[in-house]
């Protein structure tokens, strides 16, 4: 009887595979949090009245959306590092790079965090919001976790 090989072209079961989804899985609960929302819009509604409607940005709007990244970034890498010991966000995103674990809704959202279009359209909804009393941004925006 000859030995037979079994080619195996894939696995998932790796442990970096398991450390990355265990890693986006934190990601979802941190941005899906209270705490998250609360962050967000507070940073929007104190800097919001400094937008306006207009197709021509201000330098200042860039300044603004370069805090809003960074305080966005920080919470994530704070909580991050509070969830699993040992993190590394340069290695963590070495890892995304090299993975194709880029496609999804958490990814999707991460997005709009880093878009500039996306930030001053967000600016502008708050601040008309706050111009005539209607919604806060938790009730414009409807985010719900996937996991019940």
């Amino acid at each position: 009887m000859a030995d037979v090989e079994e080619e195996v072209l894939a696995s998932d079961s790796t442990q970096d595979t398991l450390q990355l989804d265990c890693l986006i899985g934190h990601i979802e609960n941190i941005i899906l949090s209270d705490e998250f929302a609360a962050l967000r819009e507070n940073f929007l509604e104190q800097h919001c009245q400094v937008f306006d409607d207009e197709d021509e940005n201000k330098l200042e709007y860039m300044d603004i959306f370069k805090q809003y990244t960074s305080l966005i970034e920080g919470h994530i890498e704070r909580e991050l590092s509070a969830r699993e010991s040992g993190f590394k966000m340069a290695a963590f995103l070495q890892e995304l790079s090299a993975s194709h674990a880029l496609d999804g809704e958490v990814f999707d959202l991460l997005i709009t965090f880093t878009d500039f279009l996306a930030f001053k359209t967000a600016m502008l909804e708050i601040k008309q919001s706050k111009e005539d009393g209607s919604a806060k941004l938790e009730d414009l925006l409807q985010i719900t976790s996937l996991n019940s």
